[in-house]
């Protein structure tokens, strides 16, 4: 009896210790897979960069043979459409303006102090509200509502309180993006583990560290989403309110060429209002990868 149940025992040990314990033959199987599949993967990625360059190059030519054969055809009125040379050459006349790069700088200055007020607000809101199933919902109206209300319904009316200055675009640009960030940073926070901030809590945080040190770091990822989203409407928002307004920039210059029949003035500065937004949107993508290539070790993804 004391044989038969040795032997079992160590028959159990052993299978147990196999479990546990494959053979090393396994894990080189395993380790040699995993660096196939990344290779290949890798190598993938390195062929498409090529193609899809060759896309985007591919689209940008054949979108400006399509404005250049429309402005010498009969389906566009003769006269409202120039030719993509003419709009360079009223561009390139315009970089070495005074005017030109100050309309810029007007546009670009309404649009940022906006859309600061927005982030401060926003983040704030965002942060404070994130954690309370009741915050939520009571806000859950106003916050729809306020995304989905145009902000250049507002035009009339405020420019009988705040008049034509850098007042009225950064207003509308405040009104047209505090929204859009205030439900970044909730789903920011919602994304948290839910085992990060139960430690916190563990160790008594107060909350305003809580916030400083947990909440605002992990969220981090998804309020940059809604700043660079947030950044190119508060830029087409500028653009609109000088437009229907009359404020000084971009859009104050379009309609001033569009009244002196000047098209090609016109459209000259359309396409860098589109190169303003474009610029704005890269520029912000990129920073947003440099400050959080941390994330998936935060989400524990791979």
């Amino acid at each position: 009896m004391k044989c038969v149940t040795t032997s079992r025992s160590k028959s159990w040990s052993g299978k147990g210790l196999a479990d546990r314990h494959p053979p090393a033959g396994e894990n080189t199987i395993v380790t040699w897979t995993q660096t196939i599949r990344a290779s290949a993967a890798a190598e993938t990625r390195r062929r498409a960069v090529p193609t899809i360059a060759l896309w985007r190059v591919g689209v940008f030519v054949a979108g400006i043979a399509l404005w250049a054969l429309l402005s010498v055809s009969d389906v566009v009125p003769a006269g409202l459409l120039p030719s993509p040379f003419a709009v360079v050459v009223a561009l390139t006349e315009q970089l070495v303006t005074a005017e030109y790069w100050q309309a810029i700088g007007l546009t670009l200055w309404g649009a940022a102090v906006g859309l600061a007020a927005a982030a401060i607000v926003g983040i704030a809101v965002g942060l404070l509200t994130a954690g309370s199933s009741a915050a939520e919902l009571s806000m859950r109206f106003v916050i729809d509502f306020g995304r989905a209300f145009p902000a250049v319904a507002l035009i009339a009316v405020m420019v009988l309180i705040l008049g034509r200055g850098i007042e009225l675009k950064a207003t509308l640009v405040f009104v047209a993006v505090v929204f859009l960030i205030i439900v970044q940073t909730q789903q920011g926070v919602r994304r948290i583990p839910p085992s990060i901030i139960e430690t916190a809590r563990a160790f008594r945080t107060p909350r305003a560290l809580l916030v400083r040190r947990v909440l605002l770091p992990s969220a981090a990822p998804s309020i940059l989403t809604g700043l660079r989203l947030g950044a190119s409407v508060a830029v087409l928002v500028a653009i609109s309110t000088e437009v229907l307004s009359g404020s000084a920039g971009i859009g104050n210059r379009i309609t001033d060429a569009q009244l002196g029949a000047n098209p090609p003035l016109a459209y000259a500065y359309i396409v860098t209002a589109g190169l303003l937004g474009f610029g704005v949107n890269v520029g912000l993508e990129k920073l947003q990868s440099a400050i959080v290539r941390w994330r998936p070790a935060l989400d524990g993804e791979d």
